[in-house]
């Protein structure tokens, strides 16, 4: 009787309690690391952003909530990325990049950039150390991407030992 009441008290907590992670680590077939951070959209609906490692540099990726194909990408030049970070020192930092739109799986439209190396080291340090990474799109032709997107910071664990692994050149 005893095990029934505490196995019904732990389904009961199981089905009553969200789980989530907002950062997930995997590597691709050639053995670079990948991490996926879930990104909450202005309007709560939620897509990606893609940090991808090699030695000491990232690169990233954000997925936008339109679709486009491959003749339709000029159309997306010029689109800017701002991520939002904090530093070592608690202190809240914007970094431009300038983005280049791609096609992602199912002809979704993806802007992705380049981190310089010092780049790379403030937003997996900050990434790292537990902070949320707040990332805008700045296009004309993008207005369904207005505001600032938001990954959280569940996971942040797992994507600092993946880095500590994965990225060994960068400097957390």
């Amino acid at each position: 009787m005893y095990r029934t009441i505490i196995a019904a008290i732990t389904v009961t907590c199981m089905m009553t309690t969200s789980a989530s992670a907002d950062w997930f680590a995997r590597t691709d077939s050639g053995g670079k690391l990948i991490l996926t951070g879930v990104v909450v959209n202005p309007d709560d609906t939620t897509t990606a952003v893609y940090l991808t490692c090699s030695d000491n540099v990232l690169n990233f990726e954000v997925l936008t909530v339109n679709n486009a194909k491959a003749s339709e990408l000029p159309e997306y030049k010029g689109t800017k990325i701002v991520l939002g970070y904090k530093t070592r020192e608690g202190e809240h930092r914007k970094l431009g990049l300038d983005g280049e739109p791609i096609v992602s799986a199912g002809d979704a439209l993806s802007i992705k950039a380049n981190l310089a190396p010092d780049q790379s080291a403030a937003i997996a340090t900050s990434v790292a150390r537990g902070n949320r990474l707040d990332v805008e799109i700045v296009h004309p032709a993008l207005s369904a991407d207005k505001g600032v997107k938001k990954v959280f910071s569940g996971g942040f664990t797992t994507a600092l030992r993946a880095m500590l692994v994965g990225c060994p050149g960068l400097k957390l």
